[in-house]
C-alpha cells in the first residue's frame, strides 16, 4: 500500500464479499485453501484472452512485490514473490489475490490519483482498500472463517500469513465472529 492512492469507484466490503463468493462458487470451489496458483496460471487466461502471470526481476520491481498491468494484460508478481506463491507462503498468497483484485476490479476503469491536499480518500474509493479486501475475502471467506476458533487455524486452514487471519478476523468480529488469538 505504498505510494500514491488511486480513487475507483465505490464499492463496499459487502459488494466486493460477494464477487469474491460468485468466483468461488462459479469455479466450484469446495476447498478451504483457494488454489490461487491454478486459478492465475489456468483458469484466468480461459476467462480474459491474452492474460498472463509474470514473474519480475526483483532488480526491475524493487519494492513492488506485485503489479497489475491492464494495458499489458498482466499480473506481475516479483520473483521472490512468484516463488513463494509456487510454496504456498501465505503473504505471497495474499499479495497474489490482493493482485486479482485489483485486475478484476479495476482493469478498466481509468487511474485516478488521489492527491492528500483534497482530503481523506475514503475507504470503499481506495483501490488499495477494495484490492486487500478481495484478496481476504477469497482467501477466507466468512462462511468459513466463521468455523475457526484461533488465528492459527484460519493460518493452517487457508493458507495465510498470521496478519491477514488477525485483519479478517477483526473485520469479520463486526458480524459475529469472535476476537481470535
Amino acid at each position: 500500500m505504498s505510494g500514491p492512492r488511486c480513487e475507483v469507484p465505490p464499492l463496499s466490503g459487502a459488494q466486493i464479499a460477494q464477487l469474491a463468493q460468485t468466483i468461488r462458487q462459479d469455479m466450484k470451489i469446495q476447498s478451504d485453501g483457494f488454489p490461487l496458483i491454478q486459478f492465475l496460471e489456468l483458469v484466468m487466461p480461459r476467462l480474459f484472452q491474452g492474460f498472463a502471470l509474470e514473474a519480475g526481476l526483483m532488480s526491475d520491481m524493487g519494492a513492488n512485490h506485485g503489479l497489475t498491468i491492464p494495458a499489458e494484460n498482466v499480473i506481475r508478481l516479483r520473483e521472490d514473490v512468484y516463488d513463494g506463491l509456487y510454496r504456498g507462503v501465505g503473504r505471497d498468497r495474499f499479495t497474489a489475490a490482493h493482485e486479482l483484485g485489483h485486475y478484476i476490479m479495476h482493469r478498466k476503469v481509468p487511474i485516478v490519483f488521489h492527491r492528500q491536499e483534497h482530503g481523506n480518500l475514503a475507504p470503499y474509493r481506495d483501490s488499495e482498500w477494495q484490492a486487500n479486501t478481495f484478496a481476504g475475502d477469497l482467501l477466507m471467506p466468512r462462511s468459513l472463517a466463521m468455523q475457526c476458533n484461533s488465528i492459527e487455524e484460519m493460518m493452517k486452514r487457508f493458507g495465510v500469513s498470521s496478519q491477514a487471519a488477525i485483519v479478517q478476523n477483526r473485520k469479520l468480529s463486526r458480524f459475529g465472529m469472535k476476537i481470535l488469538s
